[in-house]
């Protein structure tokens, strides 16, 4: 059996630090447009969210492979992905792990009777955009980023000192 090396662990890491700041940056576009109305032409802004892109099936780690566990999957989030040994992250064996940004359909209604772009009934139509969901995103991702940078510390912690053996 390969073992992965230390180099292993810190293209993990960016993976994750890559990921994280791509999520920060989408949430922080949803809290920016929470509160716009719809344009001239009705065109409202749909919440964001970064997702694996269809269809990557991601291969289970080797560990898991090797203790010849059951598990299932909660969640198509979970076990994410494997890193080759010498590679980039891997979803599929040959295909780089892809995320990408997609719209949550959806609106809501906000009774404002005074707002311009009111109907009829006084209803405004808003973006499907909850402030608190996302600020707890933001926290969760914004923790997801720390540990991120703990390991990698960590491994060029261990690099460093693997040298002065």
């Amino acid at each position: 059996m390969k073992t992965p090396g230390i180099f292993s662990a810190i293209k993990w890491t960016m993976s994750g630090l890559n990921s994280q700041v791509r999520k920060m940056d989408v949430i922080a576009e949803n809290i920016a447009n929470a509160e716009r109305a719809p344009d001239e032409n009705g065109k409202l802004y749909q919440r964001k969210m970064v997702v694996e892109e269809e269809g990557a099936r991601v291969r289970r780690p080797e560990f898991l492979n090797q203790l010849a566990l059951k598990l299932r999957k909660a969640d198509k989030g979970h076990l994410p992905a494997m890193l080759e040994s010498d590679g980039p992250l891997k979803a599929r064996p040959g295909d780089p792990l892809k995320l990408k940004v997609v719209e949550v359909k959806g609106e809501k209604l906000v009774y404002n009777p005074g707002h311009p772009r009111a109907d009829e009934n006084g209803y405004v139509r808003m973006p499907n955009v909850n402030i608190v969901e996302e600020m707890v995103d933001l926290i969760s991702s914004s923790r997801a980023y720390e540990a991120n940078t703990t390991v990698l510390n960590a491994a060029k912690r261990m690099a460093k000192n693997a040298l002065n053996i």
